[in-house]
């Protein structure tokens, strides 16, 4: 029985983890331990080479996430999950504190996954300090419950400062471990130091910042969460750039941002699922008469479900090998998922606000149809307006005990002084034959139309459409119910235009990154394609446009007929298929802009820089290398200073000077090789 089999666990936890290897030496190049270790130095086979080799660390890394940090983003879904469902962006105040939230969430997230994939080891201490993130990540679920910069708790603002400090000095802790685990190596200390203290400086910013907020004030100190979390980031990118140590080519950085895609994705199949449940609640349960949806729902919904399949389709379909981009480049593609996932998250958001619009659009429709039909039928049949407010009445009470407005009491006394008004008309005016101009002709169309928007109200409250809080705190006016509408429109005008806007640069970003994955085999046609879907993201954008105009959308203008119509979501959705159908088209062969010559797009040797040097045709290349040698200098892999090479291969005067030589022992005849070995013979005879 071996000590493995005692050990409790399938595997023994070290007290400290590393992935720092050494290398093996076999001959005139350096063997990795795995496929993607990172190794830089360029072995020539002398000794000078081989104590470069040594001076340098190297890094094993992993090609898949580990358990530990898959366990780490469900924390990233959860806060994403909550915040989302209880922050409805109701004006601009509230979109730009979602976008804040969002930056604070992704920066943490990015800057702890950064450098889990480069340098965490399962161990005693990475999972204290995985522990500790944990634990920053449920101080994000507690603040996110009342995180309003508008409207500051002081206590709420004070803990997000410390637990930003909190996560940035640990990461200081777990860089400044593996520059103590590579002392011995004479490069890589310094960028791993540096890295360290940019945590530190960072974590002494934001603890700095916990003092600044004060009762009964609102600073706007939280500005450097933002700015902090930002320019960590870009800091963070830019050192990979400069220091081997810290690059990201080799490691599985690209599958981290992947899973987050999915992560929000995900969550938009939550935010839709939770609306299909709010539609049902909300409709079936409360009005018996409904036994179907419509054909206008059911395609919404349609819509909706195939928008999500379509992005996460274009999304994978036009991910290329991560390997295939240098370390500029995937330090490009990795930057705009920040924005790609925020404007995702609010297309997500909007895409489940237009099915619900549309069904409280339906339901608000009924609701003032029956107010018609029972003020046309009250006044009728009316001897007197104590009958015509009775009738109204029912039909109000009725309708409010389905549809429960925000404010009960207030709703309820409004409706009642409404009601009194109507009542205490004269009996003469129901037989009478008011004019367009009459005051009190004009005094009862207010009164109703107070009614109606006070059921329209309690349908929008139970839609989860509220006004902004400052219009609900507002005090309340005689036609205050008329406002509120007011008030709601204004906002679904606001979710019209970031959803469209968000459509159009969540297609933007998906082809730029697409370009820079598609390093090869940008024949005509395929820049075709590209330039038509970022024509189709340009024109969602636009789109936009119509709502800018809010009193125009206000007053039904004939140009803003689109903006609440039900082709809102189908829009956005078949410009997405048109763009899916296109990147799967067969690439023609014979047509113009198919027709592309054959070969390599990229070069796959390096060009001399006297065109006399040039190998191409008759000289000497300066170093003969394999092609997979080459491509680890193209894509960045390793550097052109210090990347491993192949044992080096003949000269082209080598090979030469070899053929000649067979060919001129070919030519030679049988007998003038005997007679050398005879002559050969001879003197060697003479000698003895």
């Amino acid at each position: 029985m071996t000590h493995h089999d005692l050990d409790y666990a399938g595997r023994r936890l070290q007290l400290l983890g590393s992935r720092v290897v050494e290398p093996e030496h076999t001959g005139h190049r350096v063997i990795p331990k795995h496929h993607h270790q990172h190794a830089h130095p360029h072995e020539t086979g002398d000794s000078n080479g081989e104590k470069r080799s040594q001076d340098r660390p190297k890094f094993s890394k992993p090609e898949a996430a580990t358990n530990f940090e898959l366990f780490y983003d469900l924390w990233f879904v959860a806060n994403l999950n909550v915040f989302t469902s209880i922050h409805d962006i109701s004006d601009s105040a509230r979109f730009t504190s979602f976008i804040g939230y969002i930056v604070l969430l992704w920066t943490t997230w990015g800057l702890t996954t950064l450098y889990d994939v480069r340098f965490t080891a399962d161990s005693i201490w990475e999972r204290i300090c995985k522990a500790i993130h944990l634990g920053v990540m449920i101080g994000f679920a507690e603040i996110g419950t009342n995180f309003d910069p508008d409207d500051q708790i002081v206590s709420v603002f004070r803990t997000m400062s410390l637990f930003l400090a909190v996560s940035r000095f640990i990461l200081f802790l777990q860089y400044g471990m593996v520059a103590f685990q590579i002392r011995k190596y004479a490069h890589g200390k310094g960028p791993m130091i540096a890295t360290a203290l940019l945590h530190l400086c960072s974590a002494a910013v934001y603890f700095g910042v916990s003092f600044r907020y004060d009762l009964g004030k609102s600073s706007r100190i939280f500005l450097v969460w933002y700015i902090g979390g930002v320019v960590e980031m870009l800091l963070h990118l830019s050192f990979s750039q400069m220091s081997y140590v810290l690059t990201f080519l080799g490691t599985h950085l690209g599958e981290r941002l992947n899973l987050l895609t999915l992560v929000i994705l995900g969550e938009g199949c939550i935010i839709l699922a939770k609306s299909i449940t709010l539609l049902v609640e909300d409709t079936f349960l409360k009005d018996s008469s409904y036994t179907i949806w419509n054909s206008t729902l059911i395609g919404l919904v349609t819509a909706g479900t195939a928008l999500i399949y379509i992005i996460f389709q274009l999304y994978f379909d036009w991910m290329h090998e991560e390997h295939s981009m240098s370390k500029r480049h995937q330090v490009l593609w990795t930057s705009l998922h920040l924005p790609f996932h925020i404007a995702l998250v609010l297309l997500l958001e909007g895409a489940s606000q237009f099915i619900v619009w549309a069904r409280i659009i339906e339901t608000a429709s009924k609701a003032l149809n029956q107010i018609i039909q029972v003020q046309t039928e009250a006044i009728e049949d009316a001897t007197s307006s104590e009958d015509v407010a009775e009738k109204l009445g029912e039909l109000v009470d009725s309708f409010l005990e389905s549809y429960k407005p925000l404010d009960v009491m207030e709703t309820m006394e409004s409706v009642n002084a409404t009601l009194k008004e109507i009542a205490s008309l004269p009996d003469s005016f129901w037989t009478s034959n008011p004019g367009p101009d009459d005051k009190t002709f004009l005094h009862y169309i207010g009164d109703v139309t107070e009614l109606a928007n006070t059921m329209i109200n309690a349908v929008y409250n139970a839609f989860g459409f509220n006004p902004p809080e400052e219009e609900e705190n507002m005090p309340k006016t005689e036609f205050w119910q008329s406002e509120a509408a007011v008030a709601v429109a204004k906002r679904f005008i606001l979710v019209y235009i970031y959803a469209f806007a968000c459509a159009g640069i969540v297609l933007l970003f998906l082809t730029i990154m697409h370009v820079i994955s598609k390093r090869k085999g940008w024949s005509p046609f395929n820049i075709f394609r590209t330039a038509v879907c970022l024509c189709i993201s340009t024109a969602l954008a636009l789109l936009s446009i119509i709502a800018a105009n809010q009193n125009a959308v206000l007053e039904n203008a004939r140009n803003t007929a689109f903006v609440g119509s039900s082709w809102m979501l189908p829009t956005i959705t078949i410009g997405y298929f048109l763009v899916l159908v296109l990147t799967h088209l067969p690439h023609p062969s014979g047509f113009c802009m198919g027709h592309f010559r054959e070969g390599p797009n990229y070069k796959e040797v390096e060009e001399a820089k006297d065109p006399k040097e040039s190998h191409a045709l008759t000289g000497r290349p300066k170093r003969n290398q394999h092609v997979a040698d080459f491509e680890d200098r193209r894509t960045g892999y390793l550097p052109g200073d210090h990347e491993l090479s192949s044992p080096p291969l003949p000269s082209y005067e080598e090979h030469q000077v070899r053929r000649h030589l067979s060919e001129a022992r070919r030519s030679r005849t049988r007998e003038e090789r005997r007679n050398s070995r005879e002559t050969g013979s001879h003197e060697r005879r003479q000698r003895y």
